[in-house]
């Protein structure tokens, strides 16, 4: 199954955050993804001081979206060229669904989320299949895998690496 997460891929530690994921995504036939329904909940955004390097205050209050069914994705390929997808989880304030980003590689560029609706997090992290595709076993695809807590550490300086502090 070629639907993966790894640290820096896709695998992140929520730390004391509120940060969850409940949504799960699999391979589900040669060139079929499945984003299993589930939800997330957001820690926010907040971002660091370009001057002071200090936390920022949080510009949006956490929230928690719930993708309420499944929602099978179908890849296509390009018989000459390779396509790039991703896939984000997006919200409009009442409703949560996917959003399939899909582009011919060098050719064209992704078309924008739906108005009125806003990404709340990739969910697939952007992959290519090669022209002429017809099976995704080959193809690295990373998934959104939000794991709680903190890794194991080793010393004082992990603090820094686990939570993005340094």
């Amino acid at each position: 199954m070629p639907v993966t997460s790894w640290v820096g891929r896709g695998q992140i530690w929520a730390g004391d955050t509120p940060l969850a994921c409940t949504i799960a995504i699999e391979q589900t036939g040669p060139m079929q993804v499945t984003v299993r329904a589930g939800s997330f909940a957001t820690t926010g955004q907040r971002r660091r001081s370009r001057t002071t390097k200090e936390w920022e205050p949080w510009i949006e209050a956490p929230v928690t979206v719930t993708l309420a069914a499944d929602r099978v994705v179908d890849l296509t390929s390009d018989p000459a060229h390779p396509v790039a997808y991703g896939v984000d989880l997006i919200s409009d304030g009442m409703q949560t669904d996917v959003f399939v980003k899909r582009r011919v590689v060098g050719g064209e560029k992704y078309r924008d989320t739906p108005a009125g609706w806003t990404t709340v997090h990739a969910l697939l992290f952007e992959f290519t299949l090669p022209p002429a595709c017809a099976d995704v076993n080959a193809v690295d695809i990373f998934a959104l895998t939000v794991l709680p807590g903190f890794p194991p550490g080793t010393g004082p300086a992990d603090w820094s690496q686990q939570t993005g502090g340094g």
